[in-house]
């Protein structure tokens, strides 16, 4: 029996978001890509950039590039590389020790097992705004630069701050009060400690 057209349709673009996925997560490692913009390039070699309009829904989702970060980086990454996420991370866990009053989450790349040299320290803080904690690390000598994010847990966007700390970019999320929906990766103070301890971070 000859195979329907729909199916072996289905088949090719399930090899091609796979091929998408790891031409993404490639660009993300190595040269800084963020995901959407890693997707669109990725896409454009894998089709010569004559493959036209494609539809969202046959890109890959930002789960699978994900994945396909973490494949890379268990290939690819080397020793050196590894280092300097640790180090990125033992600075983030200083940092939030620091802001313990806030009750500071480790979200983002360092946190999901995905941190690539390009990658930043992303903290969430509990605060009633980010002038809150503006205050406070102006009062030690930090400066800050105020700033609007993408809001984690839900649509628009909330207040943030970007510094820098022992020689790494930092990006402050500021959170409502209460917890992360459980689709949100993201490290306690005590959880990313333990980790750290364990070397259970890539």
């Amino acid at each position: 029996m000859h195979e329907p057209l729909y199916g072996r349709h289905n088949q090719a673009m399930s090899s091609l978001r796979h091929e998408i996925a790891c031409g993404a997560a490639q660009l993300i490692a190595e040269e800084g890509f963020d995901y959407q913009s890693a997707k669109r390039k990725a896409y454009e070699r894998m089709t010569g950039g004559l493959g036209g309009r494609i539809a969202a829904s046959d890109l890959p989702s930002n789960q699978e590039i994900e994945e396909a970060v973490r494949d890379h980086l268990a290939l690819f990454a080397d020793e050196s590389q590894r280092a300097h996420c640790e180090a990125m991370r033992r600075a983030a866990l200083q940092l939030m020790q620091r802001l313990s009053a806030y009750q500071p989450v480790l979200m983002g790349a360092l946190a999901n097992g995905t941190a690539t040299a390009f990658s930043v320290i992303h903290l969430g803080c509990r605060a009633e705004s980010a002038k809150e904690l503006a205050i406070d690390f102006l009062n030690n000598g930090i400066a800050v630069e105020a700033t609007e994010l993408a809001n984690p847990v839900g649509q628009g966007m909330v207040e943030g701050l970007l510094l820098g700390w022992q020689g790494h970019p930092v990006v402050i999320t500021t959170l409502a009060r209460g917890g992360l929906p459980r689709r949100v990766v993201n490290l306690s103070t005590r959880e990313l400690t333990q980790q750290l301890n364990n070397g259970g971070l890539a």
